[in-house]
């Protein structure tokens, strides 16, 4: 029988689960290579032709509006750093169903996030070797990456483990001068600033 149409590669497809990473990266803007580099990463084992032909099918229901393509990046985040509400994978797995079998480093992730703030909120530094040797492998050079300044200045990060001071004020206080340095087109001299600071602002 002769074929009168280019194959559908989503139906039935063994790559259906990087799409929804594939349109995440084209509201991102990620070029081809970034696109192909990231799917891989993340298990595509299939050959650049398949995968490209996978891309421009995305690229086109998003112009034409076939499709609504969602930003999960922001949404899994936001899921992640929340401390409050209900369980992390439940809340997941209502973004999209196929969500955590696509992407089982979610699952990992969001446990190195909550066993690290553990150790702040429950005042746990003698545990903090035992969380960098836990992680120290994990797949991800962003978090590697990570790992590596903490134990760096792991002395530091035990004391702000152990103690309550922060340097949240300071910091504060240093974006509060570059805020109003910003406003005067960067020409304000230390009196102004003090003076801003002091009466003002």
């Amino acid at each position: 029988m002769r074929q009168t149409e280019k194959p559908n590669h989503q139906r039935g497809s063994p790559y259906l689960q990087f799409r929804p990473l594939i349109q995440t990266l084209i509201l991102d803007s990620q070029t081809g290579n970034q696109i192909e580099e990231a799917c891989r990463s993340e298990g595509y084992t299939g050959s650049r032709s398949t995968l490209n032909t996978i891309i421009a099918e995305e690229r086109r229901n998003t112009v034409q509006g076939k499709t609504k393509i969602f930003s999960f990046r922001q949404k899994i985040i936001q899921v992640i750093w929340d401390f409050k509400k209900g369980d992390h994978m439940e809340r997941i797995h209502q973004l999209h169903l196929e969500l955590l079998e696509g992407f089982p480093k979610i699952k990992e992730l969001d446990e190195l996030v909550q066993n690290f703030r553990n150790l702040f909120t429950e005042k746990r530094s003698g545990k903090l070797v035992d969380w960098l040797e836990k992680y120290e492998e994990i797949d991800s050079l962003f978090i590697q990456a990570f790992i590596r300044g903490v134990q760096q200045d792991r002395s530091a990060v035990v004391l702000s483990i152990q103690e309550p001071w922060s340097n949240g004020p300071v910091e504060g206080h240093v974006n509060r001068l570059k805020t109003i340095k910003r406003i005067m087109y960067g020409r304000a001299g230390f009196q102004v600033l003090k003076n801003r600071v002091l009466y003002e602002f």
